[in-house]
């Protein structure tokens, strides 16, 4: 049997001279309690520390679960200063060992950590073929000064293999004049944009911290720009500015994915494997909504040293199928902070149906191939009944409303104008709305399982789900969730067309008051309610800093 060992994360208990271990045996689904064995191996083939452990379930990316998951705890004490190498085995008299790969998230978190009281250690790749090796060193002067030198020795066999971003280190050095001393964060949403939680996070820390060096990336022909750019410390993306202050930035936090916040001659898969080791910058995942779906977040994908979370129950989830433990912090979302509903109604109903990936290309796949034709789906029926019905039109008439639907952008542009029954409909289009005004502005949101109910939820306003192909969409979109709208949910399940519009009947005859037992519900998902999220995820990244000396 041949074994393709993945390292997902390695973690260093706070104050213990241990290692814990997470590998993943890439292809593979095991017996239960399978054992293998880890072995640390020194130059020359010497093994001088291994770990035994079981096979473990764990759930992939889409929800399944699978027997593939060893944690090892290694004991440290025996560890020689140097470098060891990592190999499993299975657990039995002449096994084959193989060397450990590391993945993309270990790699991109990976920076030289304290093991116990006087030691370091961090997990680096190897020059050549893809194998996880550990560095461990004295934290003594000529330890400090022996590890800077094998740095820089290590670099020659990265560049004799034509290895990307060998020049990292030479370049932090020539650049270091033209940066701030104080810590650098750098703060982004994607590449053109400035509307969610970096946006948000970026404004607290400018009116909290104006001395600091802190920066929001976006491009140059944003049409978002403007609204960052009175804020100050704006630098475009991709430019020589933004490259520099990436080789220097302690701090990268964003709304969706450090990758988009890398110049765009940097190649992302590159980046995480061979320029983020090297430059040490913790990485903060300010996230652009709550997830229902948190097996899809993976510590070996994003790497991430900080999550936000909104409250203990989606922390809890994300906690348990991730990989991601002490990371995930309860700071709430930023964008909260600004999510205040205004004293007078818009007479706006917001339609915000999710996405189904069974009916679009694979996001940048680049395909043009779908399961499932949207002409004559569930899907594309619930919505053309839905816009054109002539008792939605009378319904928006008689209470002076309008209904605004914000598309998914993979959707958008099927939907045809004679697909509206009245002029109170409109369709916006979803990447220049205004969502987070849109959020807080509206009467009334109407969606079937997008993560924007959380947004509306916290301002006070009603939901109504229409959840008109649950079956459907549970089988080709959705796996299990901590949060489910029948039990958890802040409004009432619908099931069809005329099921939706008796419900938003009912809240426009109410004057959009949302019930008590709704109100609960509210109060379990989130901690907080302070307006003072902000706050605390500044305060977390602080903490981060500080407890490696950074501050």
């Amino acid at each position: 049997m041949i074994l393709h060992p993945v390292c997902e994360y390695l973690d260093v208990p706070a104050g213990e001279p241990r290692l814990r271990v997470a590998v993943r045996l890439r292809f593979e689904d095991r017996p239960e309690g399978e054992r293998y064995v880890l072995r640390l191996v020194a130059r020359g083939g010497r093994e001088v520390v291994r770990s035994v452990a079981e096979v473990r379930p764990r759930v992939n990316t889409v929800g399944e679960w699978t027997r593939s998951e060893l944690v090892f705890e290694v004991p440290a004490a025996d560890l020689p200063d140097g470098a060891v190498r990592l190999e499993v085995a299975a657990d039995e008299a002449g096994a084959t060992a193989y060397p450990v790969e590391p993945s993309a998230g270990l790699l991109a978190s990976s920076r030289r950590t304290r093991l116990g009281r006087d030691r370091w250690v961090q997990a680096v790749p190897t020059a050549g073929r893809p194998a996880v090796r550990l560095r461990l060193g004295a934290d003594t002067r000529g330890g400090r000064l022996r590890w800077t030198a094998t740095e820089w020795l290590r670099e020659v066999s990265f560049v004799a293999h034509a290895r990307r971003f060998t020049w990292v280190r030479a370049a932090r050095l020539a650049t270091r004049p033209f940066v701030p001393r104080d810590p650098v964060w750098l703060v982004g949403e994607r590449p053109e944009t400035a509307r969610d939680n970096g946006l948000a996070f970026f404004r607290h820390l400018r009116s909290t911290r104006p001395d600091a060096p802190v920066y929001y990336v976006i491009t140059a022909d944003s049409p978002m720009r403007a609204a960052v750019e009175p804020l100050g410390n704006v630098v475009t993306h991709s430019s020589w500015r933004h490259r520099v202050l990436m080789l220097h930035a302690q701090v990268l936090a964003n709304a969706y994915s450090i990758k988009h916040m890398l110049p765009s001659r940097w190649h992302p898969g590159a980046y995480m494997k061979q320029a983020a080791w090297r430059t040490g910058a913790y990485r903060v995942y300010l996230k652009h909504g709550v997830h229902l779906s948190p097996y899809a977040v993976k510590r070996a994908n994003g790497g991430y040293d900080l999550l936000a979370a909104v409250g203990e129950r989606e922390a809890e989830a994300l906690r348990a199928t991730s990989g991601y433990g002490d990371e995930v912090v309860v700071t709430g979302l930023a964008r909260y902070d600004g999510l205040v509903r205004p004293q007078r109604r818009s007479r706006t109903v917001l339609f915000m149906p999710t996405w189904r990936r069974y009916l679009v290309p694979t996001l940048f796949s680049g395909s043009d191939e779908t399961k499932v034709a949207y002409e004559g789906s569930t899907y594309q029926r619930f919505i053309t009944e839905l816009l054109g019905s002539p008792r939605l039109a009378e319904l928006l008439e008689r209470h002076d409303l309008t209904l605004q639907m914000v598309p998914h952008y993979n959707l958008g542009s099927l939907l045809r104008p004679d697909d509206l029954g009245s002029a109170r409909v409109r369709v916006l289009d979803a990447p220049t709305a205004d969502i987070p005004g849109l959020l807080r502005s509206c009467d009334l949101l109407v969606t079937d399982y997008s993560s924007v109910q959380f947004d509306v939820a916290y301002v006070g306003t009603p939901v109504v789900y229409c959840q008109f192909d649950e079956d459907e969409y549970t089988a080709g979109h959705s796996a299990f969730s901590w949060f489910d709208t029948e039990l958890d949910g802040f409004g009432p399940v619908t099931r069809d067309v005329e099921g939706t519009l008796a419900a938003m009947e009912r809240y426009a005859v109410s004057g959009f008051v949302r019930e008590p037992l709704y109100e609960e519900r509210v109060r379990s998902v989130f901690a907080h309610d302070d307006r003072c999220n902000g706050e605390r995820l500044a305060s977390a990244v602080d903490q981060l800093l500080a407890r490696a000396g950074r501050r």
